[in-house]
This record gives C-alpha cells, structure tokens and sequence, in this order.
C-alpha cells in the first residue's frame, strides 16, 4: 500500500475545485482510501487529499506477489443484487453532496465506504465509525445524512428457515 497528497486549488471560474491532477493520479490505482482537509491560504481555498492505494499499471499484473497478502476484494464483488439500490442511492446522494460542496464525489465518501455501509446498515453514528476510512471529520459532515439514507431503505430480509424434517 502506497500513500499519496495532492492539493487542489479552489477555481472561482468553475466554482469547484481544480480536480485534474487527482483524477490522472488515480487513473492507473486502486484506491484504498481517500481522506480530505480543507484549508485556506492567502484568502484562496484549498483541499488537501491523502489518497492510499495500490498501484496498478497496464504492463504490471493486478495480481499480487506471493509474499503479499491477497488484495481485498472489489466494492463490487461485496454488493449483493438486493443491495444495490441502497447503494445506487447512496451514489446519487454522493453525487449531489459533492456538487454542492464544491468536491469530487470520492472525497465525500468511496464505493468500497458505501459496499461496507449497505453490508452492514450502522444505525448509528458509532456504528457508521467503524467503516475504514470513516473518521470523525467525515461523521460530523455527512453521518447523519448519510444515517437517514440507511435508515429509510428496508433492511433485507433474512435468509427463510429451513423447516427440520422429523423422521418417525
């Protein structure tokens, strides 16, 4: 694993931030994490990023190499099909966070954040915590938003008991 900060200026023209450097960084990378903070010098906003990750490039295998541990798994492979509209609205609400807070939607939160919370449904601010990746800044921003969201989608339904077969 791999760790990496890029800052981005705030561009008053297009009112977001300038994130071209970050998007050609991450192009060839698996991102484990993205953590953001917000910062202003000389009266000009800037985003500081820490992204960690797993380089990736075309001519090197994705596979690991035999001393490392086995990567984790793609969010993808952790959203069941009942679980995806949950997490497509969790998208979209990333999606929208993101535009009215000025940032691209992976330093609200990522898809591997979002596989974790449709996997497990906190109920709470302490249970959302516990999400690698989720720390306090991200709670007090967007952990209750993010709550009602969960809490709104019905919980899946548990798997049907098997009824026991009695021999007599």
């Amino acid at each position: 694993m791999l760790a990496r900060v890029i800052t981005l200026r705030f561009n008053p023209v297009r009112s977001s931030f300038d994130d071209g450097p970050l998007r050609d960084f991450l192009k060839d990378k698996e991102v484990l994490s993205i953590r953001d903070h917000f910062f202003v010098k000389h009266e000009v906003p800037y985003l500081a990023v820490l992204v960690t990750y797993y380089p990736h490039s075309p001519e090197t295998p994705a596979s690991p190499a035999p001393a490392q541990k086995p990567a984790e798994p793609s969010w993808r492979d952790l959203v069941t099909a009942e679980a995806l509209p949950l997490f497509n609205t969790l998208r979209d609400w990333r999606a929208e966070r993101g535009k009215r807070d000025g940032v691209p939607p992976y330093v609200v939160c990522t898809n591997r954040q979002f596989a974790a919370m449709v996997q497990a449904r906190p109920q709470s601010l302490s249970g959302l915590a516990e999400i690698e990746g989720f720390g306090k800044a991200k709670l007090d921003k967007y952990g209750q938003e993010i709550l009602g969201l969960l809490r709104q989608s019905p919980a899946p339904d548990p798997p049907a008991a098997v009824p026991e077969m009695h021999h007599g």
